[in-house]
């Protein structure tokens, strides 16, 4: 008899210890590796390569970037110095008013892109990126000192775009950047008018 009460109370207290909490709100959080992965009422789904416990009205972030992400193959601008800088910049050497680059990749976290320009006559540069999802893809307009002439601003859903007019003859590069903790591939376009 007391054998039998005394694993009463143990089921009774590893049922209170229980890590599945009935009521862990909206936001996602890891399944567990053994059943039940989730809570009742919880559904296990992928997330950004990640499996997470949704709640019936829990939504999966929308920036969450894809679980088969893959970062475009821009080894053509990035080059074996890479342009992470200005001084290892990809030049453009083109007489074209309009160009549009990409697709490229910001891969792996925390890189940079630098475009050189050459500005042949007082004209308007423009800079446009746009992406297909994830983490928003940043663009500015920097002298050829490196001083920042223009930081890009919201240009519609998934794109941004920087702009100066009336810029003098000269050198002048794109920098295109992100989140330092995300990547994404991303077109460029550069106009000079």
């Amino acid at each position: 008899m007391r054998l039998q009460l005394v694993c009463f109370a143990l089921t009774a207290a590893a049922a209170a210890c229980s890590p599945y909490s009935p009521d862990l709100g909206d936001v996602p959080y890891l399944c567990g590796v053994d059943e039940p992965q989730c809570p009742e009422g919880y559904t296990c789904q992928e997330s950004g390569g990640k499996m997470v416990c949704l709640s019936p009205g829990g939504m999966i972030p929308i920036d969450a970037p894809p679980a088969t992400f893959r970062c475009a193959d821009d080894s053509t601008i990035e080059g074996s110095s890479r342009n992470d800088t200005r001084e290892t910049a990809y030049f453009l050497q083109t007489s074209l008013t309009t160009i549009t680059l990409g697709p490229l990749a910001l891969c792996p976290e925390g890189d940079l892109d630098h475009i050189g320009i050459n500005v042949p006559a007082m004209g308007n540069l423009e800079a446009v990126t746009t992406w297909e999802s994830g983490a928003p893809v940043a663009v500015k307009i920097m002298g050829s000192g490196g001083a920042i002439l223009n930081n890009g601003v919201g240009n519609g859903e998934r794109s941004t775009r920087a702009y100066i007019a009336n810029l003098p003859t000269g050198v002048y590069y794109i920098q295109v950047s992100m989140d330092p903790n995300s990547q994404n591939n991303y077109k460029l376009t550069i106009k000079i008018d």
